[in-house]
């Protein structure tokens, strides 16, 4: 009796291990106890992403420059400038950005549009970049970087009725534009107010004799490709009020036209001028781009 007495128990305590080992496989929470970590976490270092190295302030700036609280964080952004405008900084593009957009408000409350390149260096000269009638301030955008580079400031602008301007096309009134352009300018800082100029092309090329003859802010004129007249006024209309300022002019000697208001302008003209005539019936931004070095001699002339 005793032996089959063993022998139940260890059946029943065999059972029983089964019982646990197949339950334990269905719950493992009954077989296992979750060990707490004791391993530290990782912390990773921050992102380059977002610890951003910050741009620094070009050469020639004082620690207290005025500029140097808003290089640092700059954001490209649209400025307006208005009419007897005060500045308290500068709105030239810092060293990290190619361009800036910039606004000049009309007296009749018509807004142009403009790019603003920023020299390397400042303050610089500044030079004006006016369209022909049938194109917009972008076509510029090589031209502006070449005198970019060699140490100009560069301002394109899109004239009233063109590309993002406002107001209808209008050239008479188009010439008060350039003044009122070139009087803003004149306001910036780090713009040196000693030097700036006025560069034209076709229909922009009377616009830039006429509008730098109408003030004495501007020191000098580009022409590339002029007309004889621009809204029924000769170009050498403008050439007593121009006075004895340096001009540059270009263009295709097989160009009629231009060359007619070339041959107007010298006969007329009493002041400094270089005249590049080329063997061409190119005429404005063709004659640029397929002239390789007249975008480097415009610049050689305008720092001289």
């Amino acid at each position: 009796m005793s032996g089959w007495r063993t022998i139940r128990r260890l059946a029943l305590a065999a059972s029983a291990l089964i019982s646990l080992l197949f339950l334990g496989a269905c719950d493992p929470e009954l077989m296992f106890t979750p060990v707490p970590p004791t391993e530290t976490p990782v912390i990773l270092p921050a992102s380059p992403t977002v610890d951003p190295v910050l741009p620094t302030l070009p050469e020639g700036f004082e620690a207290d420059d005025p500029l140097a609280t808003r290089v640092a964080g700059f954001q490209p952004r649209v400025l307006t400038l208005a009419p007897n405008t005060s500045f308290t900084a500068t709105p030239l593009p810092p060293p990290t950005e190619t361009f800036i957009s910039l606004q000049f408000t009309m007296l009749d409350g018509v807004s142009l549009d403009s790019l603003l390149f920023g020299a390397p260096r400042r303050p610089a000269p500044t030079v004006l970049l006016l369209h022909d009638s049938d194109a917009t301030k972008e076509v510029w955008f090589t031209m502006a970087r070449t005198l970019q580079t060699a140490g100009l400031n560069v301002v394109t602008l899109d004239q009233r009725g063109f590309g993002r301007s406002g107001g209808a096309r209008d050239w008479s009134r188009a010439a008060q534009d350039v003044v009122s352009v070139l009087e803003r300018l004149h306001g910036l800082p780090n713009l040196d107010q000693g030097q700036l100029y006025v560069l034209g092309v076709g229909a922009g090329a009377n616009l830039a004799l006429t509008g730098c003859a109408s003030t004495t802010l501007c020191q000098a004129a580009v022409l590339i490709s002029p007309l004889p007249a621009l809204n029924g006024a000769a170009l050498e209309s403008a050439v007593p009020a121009y006075g004895a300022r340096p001009l540059l002019l270009a263009y295709g000697s097989a160009d009629a036209q231009s060359a007619a208001a070339a041959a107007a302008l010298e006969s007329n003209f009493r002041g400094v001028r270089r005249s590049l005539p080329y063997e061409s019936a190119a005429r404005g931004m063709i004659l640029l781009d397929s002239e390789p070095n007249l975008s480097e001699i415009i610049a050689r002339w305008l720092l001289e």
